[in-house]
């Protein structure tokens, strides 16, 4: 019996969350199932061994600049090319994929990697011409569709203002051993006495709230490294403005960024929203505290029972300091039973099991 024919669809292989998930939900299943990745546009910081890869253009940059007309222009080379892998089933993993994707007849899901309910919320405080624009657009594309969430609270929030055809939440799978064997690795980087942020400068992850908690910590020794995100002015600006600009280290994006993890003191989450951060998982594979707004969604179904008195109030740099002094204190136990539900093999399964029960009753 043949394979059934997956294509995961992302925007590009640069950092992300999500394209990191999207490769390591292939690697965990390449042996049962045959995957193919396609990018929208053929942009990479890193190519993963042993994937299939294809891509539909160098850049979307003139598609982004026709709107709808260039997603739908981009459907027709995503089509012919599904149609010449003869895939059973395309999986969008991004919203951006998605918008291509509702234009092809095939049997299809949709992986929703961040709740646009939030990111509708907001526009409705900024914009309620936005704000419908936006929820109209995310209805014409995910009703009656099939959705898979990578936490319960995004898939709560989703059901809410999308009636689907079927919604499920799935986790992210994490391959803890492969974690740890990365987190061994030298690296070059003498500091030993710091406290860490994976990600960049971007609104959502709130490295203004975290530069104005950093200030007010008790400990002005400790560093904060900024992995993940090169110089700019914004944060320049403020970390002088603090008085903070001697400790704070900027250091460019890795591709294992677990040593770095694993050296460091704790990880500080300041994000106004997430979809299930990885980071949050892998740091406390590696035993690394975590220090975390409570913000939609993801890190309360990650950082429960002695875990929850770390998330902290959401833009409250405040709340956010007397949380990293007090994890820098005293911190609980780091058990298994924390990160256990997102181990790779249980995700697998669960994933397989899905996919199989969709094309068999795909209507």
């Amino acid at each position: 019996m043949s394979k059934i024919k997956i294509a995961h669809i992302i925007c590009d292989l640069l950092p992300g969350g999500g394209q990191r998930s999207t490769i390591d939900l292939i690697k965990a299943t390449d042996d049962r199932v045959e995957n193919y990745l396609i990018l929208i546009e053929d942009k990479k910081t890193y190519t993963p061994d042993g994937i299939k890869i294809f891509s539909l253009c160098p850049n979307r940059k003139k598609y982004k600049k026709l709107d709808i007309i260039g997603d739908w222009l981009l459907s027709k080379k995503l089509d012919n090319l599904l149609k010449e892998l003869q895939i059973d089933i395309a999986i969008s993993h991004m919203e951006a994929t998605a918008k291509v994707l509702r234009f092809i007849d095939i049997k299809k899901a949709y992986y929703m990697r961040v709740d646009i309910s939030h990111e509708l919320g907001v526009l409705k405080e900024k914009s309620i011409f936005r704000f419908y624009k936006r929820k109209l657009l995310y209805q014409s594309i995910f009703s009656n569709q099939i959705l898979l969430c990578i936490s319960e609270d995004a898939k709560q929030n989703i059901e809410k203002i999308i009636k689907t055809k079927d919604i499920k939440t799935i986790y992210n799978p994490f391959n803890f051993d492969k974690i740890t064997k990365l987190s061994n690795q030298h690296i070059d980087f003498v500091e030993d006495n710091y406290i860490i942020q994976i990600g960049s400068g971007f609104s959502r992850k709130r490295q203004d709230i975290l530069l104005h908690a950093f200030s007010k910590i008790s400990n002005k020794k400790v560093k904060l490294l900024l992995l993940g995100t090169s110089p700019y002015q914004d944060a320049i600006d403020l970390m002088e403005k603090l008085h903070i600009k001697d400790r704070v280290i900027f250091h460019p994006f890795v591709e294992n960024p677990y040593p770095y993890i694993k050296k460091s003191k704790l990880l500080v989450i300041s994000s106004e929203r997430e979809g299930l951060p990885r980071v949050m998982v892998e740091a406390l594979s590696l035993n690394t505290p975590v220090v975390s707004t409570d913000c939609d969604t993801g890190p309360r179904e990650i950082m429960t029972e002695e875990l929850k008195p770390y998330l902290t109030l959401l833009n409250n740099p405040n709340d956010l300091a007397n949380k990293i002094d007090l994890a820098l204190e005293n911190y609980p136990n780091i058990e298994k039973k924390y990160i256990e539900k997102f181990n790779i093999t249980s995700i697998r399964d669960k994933f397989l099991l899905y996919i199989k029960t969709l094309l068999k009753d795909y209507t």
